[in-house]
C-alpha cells in the first residue's frame, strides 16, 4: 500500500521538504518499506490537496493482520529544519 504523510501544517512561509526522508519501522521488522521520496506532484491525503514537496509518500508491504505497527519518518527542509514524526500503521 503506498502511505503518505503530510507535513504541510508543520512547514512555515515558503519552506518545503527536501532530500529522501528516512523511513523505518520501530516495533518490528515484518513491514518492508520501499519507495521513499516527498511528493513531486500535489497528492491527496485524507481527502485534501497537499502542494508539492510537502508530503512523504512510501510504499509498504507485508506485515501481520491484527497487528499496529510503529513507524519512523525523518525529513529535513529547504529552511534546515528537520522532522521527526511516528505513526502507527495497522493491518487489517
Amino acid at each position: 500500500m503506498q502511505v503518505r504523510v503530510s507535513y504541510e501544517e508543520l512547514l512555515v512561509d515558503s519552506d518545503v521538504l527536501t532530500g529522501t526522508p528516512t523511513v523505518v519501522e520501530v516495533t518490528t521488522t515484518d513491514l518492508t518499506i520501499s519507495s521513499v521520496e516527498t511528493n513531486a506532484a500535489a497528492a491527496t491525503i485524507l481527502g485534501k490537496s497537499t502542494p508539492i514537496a510537502n508530503a512523504v509518500m512510501f510504499l509498504c508491504g507485508g506485515g501481520t493482520a491484527g497487528t499496529t505497527y510503529t513507524i519512523k519518518i525523518t525529513v529535513s527542509t529547504v529552511g534546515s529544519s528537520i522532522f521527526e514524526r511516528e505513526i502507527l500503521l495497522s493491518v487489517q
